[in-house]
């Protein structure tokens, strides 16, 4: 019973093992892939079929109009109602099957004109006919526009996405086949990483089909546009410029000085504040000292008070005299 049961484990790994490496092989092909060289041929072989049916040549050419565009665009739009023009951008988009991605309108006010700014995602195919629509809702100016190709990394998430479906149905089958516990546990770690991996490529590549599908405009709305400024050339132009750099020095200027003032008055008290305690600490020493009495100091404790002060006899007086 034992050698049976060892026996029919070792058959189950045995199968296992044929059906991966079968599994890596196309239908018709008699080659066997084995490692990173067999995964790209399989990831070659699962994009082939879709790659075809779409029009697209493996070699890289695209056929007809199947190339994929990012168009991203930006403009101005000047109306003497800013607000106004924002909801009327606002419901123009949504009339043609776009939406609006972020909105935010500005008052007047401090002197300001009112404005407003609006991204808004179209279908690619009106994007012409919507910037030209934005003539009715005001002047449109400074309009630009980008696209850029992205028809590559489609085809190679289109393939990898193909191959990693592939893959997992393989695998799913396997673990049907499986013989033993250890090898349904190891069928079914494989196919759980491989299952994240699909979703992510998937998610990736819807991704980029919303911004190829929808195009993205950056619409900014104000009241007036900005006059541009002309200034004299010769003597008057170097004038003006140099009146201009003196005020704005002055402004510099004034600028530092509101910086600096709390600076100064704090440092202006506490220098007032020293000085007034250095002032009175003089004053304390000099008011105990002996030479602010009046009186002058004794010569010695047996001076008498017809003593003057200054009179001192020698010692050495008496001593000479009775040598």
């Amino acid at each position: 019973m034992r050698t049976s049961t060892r026996t029919s484990g070792v058959l189950g790994t045995a199968l296992l093992a044929v059906l991966l490496l079968t599994g890596c092989t196309g239908s018709g092909s008699d080659e066997s892939f084995s490692g990173s060289a067999g995964a790209d041929s399989a990831a070659d072989v699962a994009a082939e079929a879709p790659a075809e049916a779409a029009g697209i040549r493996l070699d890289g050419a695209v056929e007809g109009d199947l190339r994929e565009v990012i168009t991203t665009g930006s403009l101005t739009v000047v109306t003497d109602e800013p607000r106004a023009a924002v909801q009327a951008i606002a419901e123009l988009v949504e009339s043609s099957g776009g939406r609006v991605e972020s909105r935010s309108e500005h008052s007047a006010q401090d002197g300001s004109d009112a404005s407003g700014q609006i991204t808004v995602r179209v279908p690619a195919a009106q994007v012409t006919a919507t910037v030209d629509a934005l003539d009715g809702v005001g002047e449109v100016q400074d309009v630009s526009l980008d696209a850029e190709d992205v028809t590559a990394t489609a085809i190679d998430l289109d393939a990898r996405v193909q191959a990693l479906g592939t893959s997992v149905a393989r695998l799913e089958t396997l673990m049907g086949q499986a013989a033993t516990t250890a090898d349904l546990l190891a069928a079914e770690k494989e196919l759980t990483a491989r299952q994240a991996e699909l979703e992510s490529l998937q998610s990736q590549r819807a991704s980029l089909t919303d911004r190829v599908d929808m195009s993205t405009l950056h619409v900014q709305v104000v009241a007036e546009a900005p006059a541009a400024t002309i200034r004299p050339a010769g003597f008057l132009g170097g004038l003006d410029r140099g009146w201009s750099a003196l005020l704005k020095t002055i402004d510099g200027l004034v600028v530092v000085l509101g910086v600096l003032l709390p600076w100064i008055a704090v440092a202006a008290l506490v220098a007032l504040v020293v000085r007034i305690v250095v002032r009175r600490t003089r004053r304390r020493r000099a008011g105990g000292s002996p030479t602010d009495t009046g009186r002058a100091p004794l010569s010695g404790p047996d001076a008498g008070p017809g003593d003057s002060p200054h009179e001192s006899k020698p010692l050495v007086e008496a001593g000479d005299r009775r040598g």
